[in-house]
């Protein structure tokens, strides 16, 4: 565990070092919230319309911010082989799966992470207007469940098409249209996901599945790669 620590460690200073690299993924939560603001302090709709605007936003930031997952993974191996420097990363005194999980670690935390300060910086807003209703705290929580979840699953999916792919490029816009399917498919089931406790859970259990398989999947493919 220390090693696959070191390793992430790594990758959170490779990836903060250059900020610009982040703020594509940055820009869409912003853009969300500032539509958010409008609607509040601009009054351009009902108080029931606000809401239902803020309840499919919450959704689509527990979407869109996980999609900072898809180039970091699609970097995460198939960059080392374009650049060719996953030679000197195996040279590391560790073994393979500390080097796997330690490059999955890398990643993970900055999509869950800017979409929780989306979803949250949305509810601090609604409640400086008053407009948290008692069942906004539930929708709040089912949203910020959704989005390690999801994270968690375009990670395990983005890196084992890096390990697939020939190029950076390919891992990416594969992973790309897994996420554009994802976002129709959340668009058209927002309502059953928010309405119902047992679509929530089928969702947050398929993407667990779904993650552990395309996990196991790269971790047994990681080794013919070297």
């Amino acid at each position: 565990m220390r090693d696959a620590l070191r390793i992430a460690r790594h990758e959170w200073r490779l990836i903060l070092k250059e900020p610009r690299f982040l703020l594509p993924f940055l820009l869409t939560p912003l853009i969300l919230l500032g539509l958010q603001a409008v609607s509040l302090w601009g009054r351009l709709g009902s108080p029931r319309e606000t809401l239902e605007l803020a309840r499919s936003l919450l959704l689509m930031l527990a979407v869109l911010a996980p999609s900072a997952a898809i180039p970091l993974g699609a970097d995460t191996f198939a960059g080392e082989k374009e650049r060719n420097t996953l030679e000197i990363l195996m040279c590391l005194p560790m073994g393979v799966g500390p080097l796997f999980w330690g490059k999955i670690l890398g990643i993970l935390p900055f999509p869950v992470l800017v979409g929780w300060l989306g979803q949250g910086a949305l509810g601090a807003m609604l409640a400086s207007r008053g407009y948290a209703y008692p069942g906004f705290g539930a929708l709040l929580i089912k949203a910020m469940v959704l989005t390690p979840a999801l994270a968690l699953f375009l990670c395990a999916l983005s890196t084992l098409l890096s390990l697939v792919a020939e190029s950076v490029r390919g891992a990416a816009q594969l992973s790309s249209l897994a996420m554009l399917g994802l976002f129709f498919l959340a668009a058209a089931a927002s309502s059953a996901f928010f309405g119902s406790p047992l679509v929530l859970a089928s969702v947050l259990a398929g993407l667990s599945a779904a993650s552990a398989v395309c996990f196991l999947a790269a971790r047994r493919r990681f080794p013919k790669v070297l």
